[in-house]
């Protein structure tokens, strides 16, 4: 007799209240069926998640952390790159990792050669360090990831700011970009006791090719605890 076995896959529940960066961030400006679907994302988790930019991030980062006299040898390195990522990417299928990975990398890498003129002020007033750790913060009883993709020292090797980059296609929205340096802001002070001004606190939006400075209002602290208290509020009705 043929044994015909179901593999049934475990669904995962998040019971308290965690949210990436990016999903907090998006969350205060999202429709009321967006957000549901964001605090769905995150109590449900599915095990496929999408690698469109890591590359692009990997490579960055690293290129950056270089610390480059000659500022137009970031920019060789990342055209070169997205030459090369372009090629890789044809010997994979279009819809798998492996390709898009390499091919909105490629992108990316692009979209930020084109910022040259906005980023060479950026590399000329800091040292940049790639930034390993991943940390997270509570607030309100929410828990957000806060890793910074960059730190950014002074010459004496002291930290006085942080660096974010948006690389997804859809533009940063001004709120999205406050809320996210705000999180990173407020770990930075309780865990390290460390304040950043906030022109040295950065997310840098290819897709719009623009540099967003982080917000010092209190619209911002607002904005950040109102909404952790409606996501802790909503989380158990899901």
């Amino acid at each position: 007799m043929e044994n015909n076995q179901i593999e049934v896959k475990q669904l995962t529940i998040v019971q308290d209240p965690r949210l990436s960066l990016t999903q907090f961030s998006r969350y205060y400006g999202s429709t009321l069926n967006g957000r549901k679907r964001i605090l769905i994302n995150g109590k449900y988790p599915g095990d496929y998640i999408p690698k469109y930019y890591n590359i692009a991030r990997d490579i960055i980062t690293a290129t950056f952390s270089a610390n480059f006299d000659d500022y137009d040898l970031y920019f060789d390195e990342f055209r070169r790159h997205a030459a090369r990522l372009k090629k890789e990417a044809l010997v994979f299928p279009p819809k798998t990792d492996n390709y898009r990975n390499r091919y909105f990398s490629a992108g990316a890498l692009e979209g930020l050669i084109r910022m040259s003129d906005k980023l060479i002020p950026i590399l000329s007033n800091y040292v940049l360090n790639t930034n390993r750790k991943h940390a997270s913060i509570t607030v309100s009883g929410v828990k957000i990831s806060a890793k910074a993709d960059m730190l950014l020292f002074d010459l004496t090797g002291e930290q006085i700011g942080l660096l974010k980059f948006n690389f997804p296609q859809a533009r940063l929205r001004a709120m999205e970009a406050g809320l996210a340096l705000k999180v990173l802001k407020v770990y930075a002070k309780e865990t390290s006791g460390l304040s950043f001004r906030s022109k040295d606190c950065l997310f840098i939006d290819i897709p719009s090719g623009s540099v967003l400075v982080s917000q010092d209002n209190p619209g911002i602290e607002s904005a950040m605890t109102e909404t952790c208290a409606e996501i802790k509020k909503i989380w158990p009705t899901l």
